[in-house]
């Protein structure tokens, strides 16, 4: 099959012919990422608000279960202006698992990721790139954010809110995209409302005599219009008002919403309204942690953070998620969250629950507060 060609046009209109030539390994895929990440073509992942990034880390380290470091390494995590996190993984078509194998690999990282990364570790592996690279973590979210935004501290609860919401973006980076790929791309893409899966293509060509500059051709693949349209009424959302929020729930849900912010708020914590819906996130030591979460019309969500996992034995979570069920109104939804819908049958249950969850939680972050900050 005859490869791909393109023309460098000189100073006198004259055409030089580049041919599409491999790339000498995969770590150079890799490296030219981490250091031009513009290589990710942003205006074709979303034209009408073309994707800026961040780099928080190559190499980074993905858990498997609680108290792991590093089970498995994605290739780069970035984030876009958004705050969506976006994994992806470099591979050259000659290597035999860029089919389904890398596929099924880098749905691990994402189900792990979103399960076990805290928005600590990763705000830690942004200011060590940054640092790494010679520049200021914040000057980079500077002109990441644009419009001399300096609302850092909004950005990081949204990058946090989208790993609770699983609102993420995988991409698979190679230099030619295998048709199977695409189509398991194309499939999961449009399958997937949070979760944007997408190919970028990026092409390497240079003369026929292997001499003179390279050129790398970017570009997008797995994008259907149906997929799209379905991205874009999701990701380009902002976050609610809290009239928003509010008024999208039910009578009943919207009462115990009240009740729970009043009491969030005299305590201290932290309230953060994201897309979908409030999280409630009381101080852990030097951060917040979300451990209930508000979700219109009437969704009750009780979140065990990676933070809460941190400071609790096995045995300890295991008792915390017994007693959560002896209200005999939760449901576990997927790992780490118990949650019910407020209807007129279980609110009575559902607010002796957080009477009961407000008093657990008090009692526990003052133990840990305290023992922090005497340096137990």
């Amino acid at each position: 099959m005859q490869s791909s060609k393109i023309f460098l046009v000189g100073k006198d209109e004259s055409l030089t012919p580049m041919d599409e030539t491999n790339y000498d390994a995969e770590a150079t895929l890799q490296k030219l990422l981490a250091t031009y990440p513009g290589l990710l073509p942003g205006d074709q992942i979303d034209p009408e608000s073309p994707r800026r990034w961040l780099l928080v880390s190559q190499e980074m380290g993905v858990p498997g279960d609680t108290g792991e470091t590093a089970r498995w390494s994605l290739d780069h995590l970035f984030l876009d202006q958004d705050g969506i996190p976006t994994f992806v993984e470099c591979k050259r078509a000659q290597d035999t698992r860029s089919r389904r194998e890398v596929v099924a690999q880098m749905l691990d990282y994402a189900a792990n990721g979103v399960e076990y990364w805290s928005i600590d570790q990763i705000r830690q592996a942004a200011a060590k790139t940054a640092e790494q690279q010679g520049k200021d973590l914040e000057e980079e979210l500077g002109k990441l954010l644009g419009d001399g935004s300096e609302e850092f501290e909004d950005y990081w609860r949204q990058v946090a809110a989208n790993l609770q919401e699983r609102r993420i973006r995988l991409l698979f980076v190679m230099d030619t995209i295998p048709k199977e790929l695409r189509r398991l791309v194309e499939f999961l893409n449009g399958e997937m409302t949070h979760v944007e899966v997408l190919a970028v293509e990026i092409k390497q060509f240079q003369s026929a005599a292997g001499e003179g500059p390279k050129a790398l051709v970017p570009r997008v693949i797995g994008f259907t219009e149906a997929a799209r349209s379905i991205k874009q009424t999701g990701s380009a959302r902002r976050p609610l008002t809290w009239d928003e929020f509010i008024g999208g729930c039910d009578a009943k849900a919207a009462d115990l919403f009240q009740e729970i912010v009043e009491r969030a708020r005299k305590k201290g914590d932290d309230l953060y309204l994201g897309k979908q819906g409030l999280s409630i996130r009381p101080q852990v030591q030097d951060h917040h942690a979300t451990f209930l979460y508000c979700t219109p019309p009437g969704r009750l969500s009780f979140y065990f953070d990676p933070a809460w996992r941190s400071l609790l034995s096995p045995e300890e979570l295991l008792a915390l998620r017994k007693r959560l069920l002896e209200f005999d109104v939760l449901e576990e939804t997927r790992q780490w969250t118990l949650a019910a819908s407020v209807t007129e049958d279980n609110e009575a249950r559902l607010r002796d629950l957080c009477d009961w969850v407000f008093a657990e939680i008090d009692r526990m972050t003052s133990k840990w507060n305290s023992e922090w900050q005497r340096g137990d």
